[in-house]
């Protein structure tokens, strides 16, 4: 929902924060699940090497071997990386518009429809983002199928 009272740079920097919060929170998340694992798959075979005792030559490596796993399988399923690309490019692009709109540049330079202009490139951007978004979205076709009939 868009609230009229804001000048079309303010809707413009709004947006540019929306989408540098999405993007910084798939990039935590994208780093944090690669760290996990990293973690898993190196100390896995260590604690398995060390063997003797239950905890260190069973379940510990058990444990990080399906903490992993899981997190291989969200970065596959969830795909933060593709996000993060997404969601700050939309974040520069839309830093480029307002740059060029603050200082009239290019489209921006006729000052009757500058405003209009911006807003128009800020809504067209944040839809080609979602359209964008949609494909990486898991859905029942691209999700493996269990074929054990």
């Amino acid at each position: 929902m868009i609230d009229s009272e804001y000048s079309p740079a303010e809707y413009c920097q709004k947006q540019i924060s929306h989408f540098k919060n999405k993007a910084s929170h798939n990039k935590n998340e994208s780093l944090w699940c690669f760290r996990l694992i990293m973690i898993g798959t190196l100390l896995a075979p260590l604690f398995v090497s060390l063997g003797g005792e239950m905890w260190t030559g069973k379940v510990i490596p058990s444990f990080l071997s399906v903490l992993a796993a899981f997190c291989t399988a969200w970065m596959q399923l969830r795909k933060p990386n593709e996000l993060w690309s997404l969601y700050r490019t939309a974040e520069r692009e839309l830093e480029s518009h307002l740059v060029r709109y603050t200082f009239k540049i290019d489209d921006y330079s006729n000052t009757e429809s500058a405003d209009n202009i911006l807003v128009k490139n800020v809504t067209d951007l944040t839809l080609k983002v979602h359209k964008s978004w949609i494909p990486i979205i898991p859905t029942s076709e691209n999700l493996p199928k269990n074929d054990s009939n």
